[in-house]
């Protein structure tokens, strides 16, 4: 990881998938929290084998990661990405899903940030979900706002999603 903080522009939803999977290879090496927001996570890689299984790797190798997701529903989660379903089932101590409020859930924009124990290191974040644009950065400034709106996401958020439904 290059220690001088760095922006660039994401073009497209191909580029901002892409990025992604550079994201996950780094932080794969390393312990942190990722922390995802979006409307739906139409748009991500996540059912794709070789990112659950980066996913796999680094919770494997690194007992402090975890994932906090952010979203204004979960069906299109749940239909599109069957194989990180299975995954966050077994990784549900370490995963937490929460459903952002009807007040926000129609606002919520691709965002991924990436955070050691100190600080907020990388992230992703798309400023129009209509054109596919949106923005990578390392400096610190941009994610300490980044981090802000997604703890603000998630106070204004409850649990979701349940990775199993008991019943009688």
């Amino acid at each position: 990881m290059d220690p001088s903080p760095a922006s660039g522009r994401i073009d497209g939803w191909r580029e901002f998938q892409a990025r992604f999977r550079a994201l996950l290879n780094d932080v794969a090496n390393a312990p942190g929290e990722c922390c995802w927001a979006d409307a739906d996570f139409a748009h991500w890689p996540l059912g794709e084998r070789e990112v659950t299984e980066l996913l796999g790797q680094w919770m494997r190798q690194h007992a402090g990661a975890s994932v906090k997701v952010v979203a204004g529903q979960f069906e299109v989660l749940q239909r599109q990405h069957p194989r990180w379903l299975s995954w966050r089932q077994t990784w549900s101590h370490r995963v937490g899903c929460w459903l952002a409020s009807d007040e926000i859930a129609a606002d919520l924009r691709p965002m991924f940030i990436w955070r050691d124990q100190s600080a907020a290191r990388m992230g992703l974040r798309m400023l129009d979900s209509v054109t596919a644009v949106g923005q990578w950065t390392t400096d610190p400034a941009v994610l300490a706002l980044w981090q802000a709106d997604f703890d603000a996401y998630l106070q204004r958020s409850s649990e979701g999603m349940p990775c199993t439904t008991l019943g009688l």
